[in-house]
């Protein structure tokens, strides 16, 4: 609990100086490259984003980079995501461990927002612009053997990243994240806890103000009700919103040949479509593991803007012997 709470202030007090306004609904629209925060990766996104404390891929680059030191070997995946008024993102991530406590990771990132008018300052049409945004990044997983013992396991992860936007200018920035996990494997129902500050660092420079980083605390928890029942809940703090609480369940069934289903739900409260009729928070999704490889799918429902759906394939090794990682 010391170190969640030196983590805490460090971030916060790494994050840009707060105003009256910040963490708060006013506050929506304040912060610059907030294509950041689009969430990756079809599991997480159908529980809600209820997702930190549970993540143990190669999305955890995104969601918790703690969470890459639940590696086994080798984590890559690929996901595509349809998201509103023809924006579309592509994500790529690789993880392999290093050593029996070091796990290194690396992704891209590539969102393409289509063609759009440009006009002058009359009115008058200039032809067209598309915006477009890259991220790279690289991330760090590590097993705090001093702080471990036979029923806690507590991870260290930090990502870094630069990122890119092309549109009628352009500009580059640099962020990063801090990431803890403490998992508990030895309880009768196994649990974990985690804390992310996300988007620390120098955000992008268009004209001659730097815009703020979408800075966000992410305190998280992940309880096995049973071997078929993962529950997820988290309570998120953004620079740029007022907080808002998620929940995520994701049931699993296994069958015959190494192939296991997955049915997940979660919803969040997040206001970040104020007044929009239709629009619950509420997300779906399923999967489908066939032996290495698992398919994913989400469904995000925008009202009367649309939905967002992603599709993602991952291939996932496991440990040849250890019973230190458990494969979703």
């Amino acid at each position: 609990m010391r170190l969640l709470a030196a983590l805490l202030c460090l971030s916060l007090a790494a994050a840009t100086p707060a105003q009256a306004s910040d963490f708060s609904s006013s506050a929506i629209g304040t912060a610059g490259s907030e294509f950041l925060n689009m969430d990756v990766g079809p599991r997480g996104i159908a529980m809600g984003g209820a997702y930190s404390a549970a993540v143990n891929d190669a999305y955890s680059l995104y969601w918790n980079p703690a969470g890459l030191t639940q590696i086994p070997q080798i984590s890559a995946t690929a996901m595509h995501n349809e998201y509103l008024a023809g924006i579309r993102m592509e994500y790529l991530a690789y993880a392999q461990r290093c050593n029996e406590n070091t796990v290194l990771a690396g992704g891209l990132r590539f969102m393409d927002a289509g063609s759009i008018d440009e006009t002058d300052i009359n009115g008058n049409s200039a032809g067209y612009f598309h915006p477009r945004n890259y991220v790279v990044e690289a991330g760090w997983g590590k097993s705090i053997a001093d702080l471990s013992d036979a029923e806690r396991d507590i991870a260290l992860g930090v990502t870094g990243r630069h990122f890119y936007s092309d549109m009628v200018a352009s500009a580059d920035g640099y962020s990063g994240d801090v990431g803890l996990q403490a998992r508990y494997t030895e309880a009768a129902m196994p649990y974990v806890f985690s804390f992310v500050a996300q988007n620390l660092g120098q955000g992008q420079k268009f004209d001659y103000t730097r815009d703020t980083l979408p800075f966000r605390a992410r305190f998280g928890a992940s309880l096995q009700a049973t071997a078929f029942m993962l529950l997820c809940m988290e309570a998120v703090m953004p620079v740029s919103n007022e907080p808002y609480g998620a929940l995520g369940i994701e049931m699993s069934l296994e069958a015959p040949n190494d192939v296991k289903a997955f049915l997940r739900g979660g919803y969040n409260s997040i206001n970040q479509f104020s007044g929009l009729e239709g629009f619950r928070g509420a997300a779906f999704g399923f999967g489908l593991k066939l032996k290495d490889f698992t398919i994913d799918y989400s469904f995000v429902p925008f009202g009367m803007l649309g939905d967002a759906h992603r599709f993602a394939l991952s291939w996932n090794l496991p440990a040849k012997h250890s019973r230190r990682f458990r494969q979703r």
